[in-house]
Parts: structure tokens; sequence; C-alpha cells
């Protein structure tokens, strides 16, 4: 038990990849056998869930019911203002707002997907919410993160957490159709330094990493997918342009060190 904690973090990574390979797997064995969604969608679900199930089981075997307690305390900090709230939401309106410049400018004509109802759209958006934003932050951020800003820097710590983030989705590419990952990685750790500061600048809260994941996968989904707004291309250039000066004024404006300008005692882990 002493080791398990020891090394508790490099277990976290090691088990949330171990889980999210198995359940690929068993899809792919489901695919091959035919005729069971339900249950692929059910291992889809658990693998994508690996690293709030790491940081839960791993939590309860060396921190107990408190730590528990503190790990799942992020999910009821809210109440941190509305800036945090507008500031996870711009990473789907501003790509809106480019898109209807864009219509206007081009007269490019919105796609919108011919299965597409309200009821599908309000389900998808559901969908969206617990595949990812929900099933991951309480292992990426509640768990992984402080334990990496205990050790380093808020930049460097971000710059490690999105490569392992970006890498633990590659088992995802065997069974879905996916951005090419050179572009993906890039821009899973500009996203993981986004949610650094949105996490260290709320006292540790889930709620606002939450809502820039939502937004992110949000603007992918429904700009060039479901409802397609502008071509991938544009996309891909106005997001990336939007999204590099975005993570610039950040670092600059709080600092690599921290990317807060809180007091060290005020931050939700320990120097």
């Amino acid at each position: 038990m002493t080791s398990l904690k020891k090394y508790s973090l490099l277990t976290f990574f090691v088990l949330s990849y171990l889980i999210m390979i198995v359940g690929v797997f068993i899809i792919l064995l489901l695919r091959e056998i035919g005729g069971l969604s339900l249950l692929e969608y059910i291992m889809l679900l658990v693998a994508v869930t690996s690293p709030t199930i790491s940081a839960i089981l791993l939590t309860g075997l060396n921190d107990g019911k408190e730590g528990l307690k503190k790990l799942l305390s992020g999910f009821g900090k809210w109440k941190v203002g509305p800036f945090w709230y507008i500031a996870g939401f711009i990473l789907i309106l501003l790509p809106i707002i480019v898109a209807v410049f864009y219509i206007i400018i081009s007269g490019f004509v919105p796609i919108i997907a011919s299965n597409m109802t309200i009821g599908i759209f309000f389900l998808s958006l559901l969908e969206n919410l617990i595949m990812g934003p929900l099933s991951e932050e309480a292992g990426w951020r509640g768990y992984a993160l402080p334990r990496l800003e205990s050790r380093m820097s808020a930049l460097k710590s971000s710059l490690v957490l999105g490569i392992i983030w970006a890498c633990w989705h590659l088992p995802l590419y065997l069974i879905e159709p996916r951005m090419p990952f050179y572009i993906y990685i890039v821009i899973v750790i500009v996203l993981a330094i986004l949610f650094t500061w949105a996490y260290n600048n709320t006292g540790g809260s889930l709620i606002i990493p939450i809502i820039f994941h939502f937004s992110f996968n949000a603007t992918g989904r429904y700009i060039t997918g479901t409802i397609q707004l502008m071509p991938l291309m544009i996309f891909y250039i106005s997001a990336s342009i939007m999204l590099t000066i975005y993570t610039i004024l950040v670092i600059a404006y709080y600092g690599p060190k921290r990317l807060s300008r809180k007091p060290e005692s005020e931050l939700p882990f320990e120097i």
C-alpha cells in the first residue's frame, strides 16, 4: 500500500491507459461479433471514463473517504465569478462568431445533417457533456494536475499532462474517425494549459474545466460536424490562431510558474 501511494501518479496514468486500451479492444471484438451496439457504447463510456475511475479507485485505496471527498469537492465549486464561465464558453462563442462572419463574407451555405432534429440535437449535447468533460476531468485535473504541480511549474505540468492526455486518446483512432493526431496533440497541449489556468484560479473547481472541455468538444462536433458552419480547413486555421492568441495572453499575464496571480497559499495544491 505504501508503494502504491508513493507511485500513485504513475499508477494513475498506467491504469487510465490500461482501461482505455482494454475497453477499445473489447469494442473491436464486439464489432466482429456484430449486433451489439449497446454493449459497444457501454464499453466506450467505460473507456473514456478511465481517468475518473482510476482516480476514484486510487484515492479510495490510499486516502479513504476523506480523500474521495476532497477529490470530488471540485464538482461543488461553482461560485467562482462570471469571468470563468465566459472564459470557458468563449471557446465555442468565438468560433461561432468567426463562422457567422465567414458565412456573410463568403456566402457559404451551412450544411445540417439530414437526421438532425431538435430532440437529437439536445441528446447530442448531453452526450457531448458526458463523453469527455464529465468522464475525464476528475482524473486529469482533479487527481493528476495537483500532483504534477506540487513537483513542477504550472506550465511544465500542463505540457506533461497535455502529452499524456493526448496520447491516451490514441486507441480511439481504431474505432472512430478523428482529426490527424499531429494536429490533435498540439491542440490538446494548448487546452491543457488553459484548463490548468482555469483550475488554479477557481480554487480547484472542476465545473469550469468541464465547461472549457465541453465548449471545445462542441465546437468541433457542431461547427464542422453535424452543423457545418464553415469548411474544415478554415476552421483549423481560425481556431489555431484564436487558441494561440488566447494561450499566449494567459501565460503572459498570469505567468508560467503558477498560471495564476493568486498567493500560493490559495492555490488548490500543496507547493
